[in-house]
Order: structure tokens, then sequence, then C-alpha cells
């Protein structure tokens, strides 16, 4: 459950420093470390071990002048861990020099305005201030704006970071939900280090072309007006109607507009909540499209895609025809830039006390690429 578990995924250096071969097996013990870590992040209690207003500032650790100036919106939703090899430290002095160096690389080399990070945790325990709280840091394209980059570094070689970097690690992120800058129910995105991931990789949806959307105007759709999604999406909820299913175009019409009237006439909904449902029939059918929000989860409505098959399927699944055309449209999102390549996929159920989208369908999308629980 997305709610209140995480998902724990990390990065490893998403050539921020260099392309450093990673041994497999160690990568592996480090991320079972701090996946405990961060579960164990919501049980704790009372004040942080670590003051962390006594950080290392910019300016103790000799930082150029030089900065990034767009600002975060916090608090954010997203927490991004990355691991930088090849700068060993275990002393202030030594990790200060370390990130002059790394500085150095993301700004002249690289080109970016600053180091990547917000904040990065040396193998001495110490937390090192990168762009800080409030600015974009550089160091996850597509989750700069909505997310905090959390860097590791000062490690020997190979090994995993130390018990105190992870203490440390564990009192900043306590210390940012408690101070408004992170979510308490964020999220670790999985990401790819060049398509290589410390956990077995995913099935690889085929490609296919975007399925034929049956539009607003052709299931005579009532003009409405609801707030924009702020794209591109980050999460597709799939969603049960719960109600009576279809097996024909017409029938599927039918189901989509009384589905449209019972939202907003008895429930207030701007719209109907769904962006689109799937029928039976393999039918697609508009809801309020890509651009507008739905309102099928609360807390999830303006970056998530729901995307409802018509029926109760509690007990059995959509057919073949139908879930084709749930895969194909979810790739289709992707390949038109509506829905971010690093997407989650949950069930309705994992974000909201709900039974949706049912057992039987649950246990489907529970393979499909993305899926996190």
């Amino acid at each position: 459950m997305l709610l209140p578990c995480l998902v724990v995924l990390s990065v490893l250096g998403l050539g921020a420093w260099g392309d450093v071969p990673w041994d497999q097996a160690e990568a592996k013990h480090m991320l079972e470390r701090l996946q405990y870590l961060f579960t164990k992040v919501f049980l704790l209690t009372g004040k942080s071990r670590v003051d962390v207003s006594t950080m290392v500032s910019r300016k103790e650790w000799g930082a150029e002048a030089v900065g990034c100036s767009t600002r975060l919106t916090t608090p954010v939703d997203f927490l991004v861990t990355h691991h930088i090899p090849g700068l060993e430290c275990h002393n202030r002095t030594v990790c200060g020099q370390r990130l002059q160096a790394l500085q150095t690389q993301h700004v002249h080399n690289n080109g970016w305005c600053d180091v990547a990070y917000n904040f990065l945790v040396g193998d001495d325990g110490s937390v090192y201030e990168g762009v800080g709280w409030d600015v974009q840091g550089t160091h996850t394209r597509g989750y700069n704006n909505v997310s905090l980059g959390l860097a590791f570094f000062g490690a020997k070689e190979g090994n995993s970071p130390s018990p105190a970097a992870l203490l440390t690690a564990e009192d900043l992120i306590f210390y940012a939900i408690r101070k408004g800058h992170l979510s308490p129910r964020y999220i670790q995105p999985l990401l790819l280090k060049e398509e290589v991931c410390l956990t077995p990789q995913q099935p690889v949806m085929p490609r296919k072309a975007c399925p034929t959307i049956v539009t607003r105007s052709a299931w005579e759709a009532r003009e409405t007006y609801c707030p924009k999604m702020n794209l591109p999406a980050k999460y597709v909820i799939i969603i049960h109607t719960a109600g009576a299913t279809c097996n024909k175009s017409m029938d599927c019409q039918i189901r989509v507009r009384d589905i449209q009237s019972y939202h907003m006439d008895k429930l207030d909904f701007c719209d109907i909540g769904y962006h689109f449902l799937v029928g039976q029939d393999g039918g697609v059918y508009e809801g309020v499209g890509w651009r507008r929000q739905g309102s099928h989860t609360y807390g999830y409505n303006d970056i998530g895609l729901g995307i409802a098959f018509m029926g109760n399927f509690v007990e059995k699944a959509p057919n073949a025809a139908a879930l084709e055309a749930a895969q194909a449209l979810i790739q289709c999102a992707v390949d038109k830039g509506y829905l971010t390549p690093n997407y989650l996929l949950v069930g309705h159920s994992d974000v909201s006390n709900i039974l949706s989208p049912g057992k039987a369908l649950y246990n489907v999308i529970s393979t499909w690429p993305h899926f996190r629980q």
C-alpha cells in the first residue's frame, strides 16, 4: 500500500559523478539497508537524535559562490536517494574537499547551476548543505521540481553507507517531514541508471499504437469544465466502476453517459470522475481526457490518470480485449508526453480506502510494468 507504506527504490549516481562500476551484491545489500531505514522512519517518535540545524553549511565546506535560482514548492511528494561512488572520506575536512570537487564537476563539466543535490550525507555522519530546502536541484530529470534529492557519499569503494550516515539520513528525513519540506506520505520512485536497476527489471510493455478513443462528442457528453491537470502525470490509478459492464459500443456509450450523470448530479463532481473508461468491447472512452483533472482519488486527481474499467471485477477479471486496450492507452500516454516514463501504476485501493478495482482485476495489474503496491 502506498499509504502509509513506502515504495522504496533508490538511484545510484545517475551519472552525477561518473560511470563507476558497482558490485550488484553490494548494491543489493545497500538497498535492503535503505529499505529498512526509510520504513523505520515512520516509526520514529519524539525529537531527532541529531540537531539537523547544525548541518555543514555551504560556506563551511567551501562551496563556490554559484547557485540555482528556481524555487522548489514544498512540501514535495518525492524523495530521490542517490549514492555517489568514488568520493571516500571520513571527516569533515576531507568530505568538504570531496564536495568541492563534486561541485566543480557539476558546474564546470556538466554545465549545471550548482551541485546537483538538495543535501548530501557523508560517511562521517554529517549532513552537508547542497542547494537546500527551497531550491530545485538538478539530480533527476523529471523530478527536480517535485522532489528532494538526497545523496550518500564518502563510503569506501563497494561499501554501503556507514551506520552513522544512515542514522543521519533518517533524522534528516524526519526533520524534513516535521518542518513541512517533505510530505508525510512521500514516495521514492523507481528510476534507472543506464538501464541497470538494483531490483529485478520489470517486463517491458510492448509498444503499441494508440488505441482508438471514443470521444466525448461521440458518447454525447454534457459540456463541463474541470481544472487543468499537472502534466505529465506521475501515476496511473486503475479503478473499476463497480456497476454494470458492457460488451457492445452502443451499450458502453450509454453506461458512460449514466456514470457522468451520476457523478455530476448526485456526487456534485465537475464532470465524470475518470480520465478514461474501458469497456468489455475493448473500447476506450474519453472521460475528462488527458488535460483535465478527474475526481477519482483524493490527493491524486491532478497528478494521476484514473482509468476505470466498466463493471465489477471482484471475482472475475476484465476480458483480454479490455486489458489490452488499457495497456495500449497507458503506453500511448507515455509516448505522447501525458505520462512520465517513470510513472507508478497502482490500484485504486492502494491510495484510497475502497474495494476498487476488485481483487480479480488487482491480481492482473500487479503483473503490469511499473506496478507498485
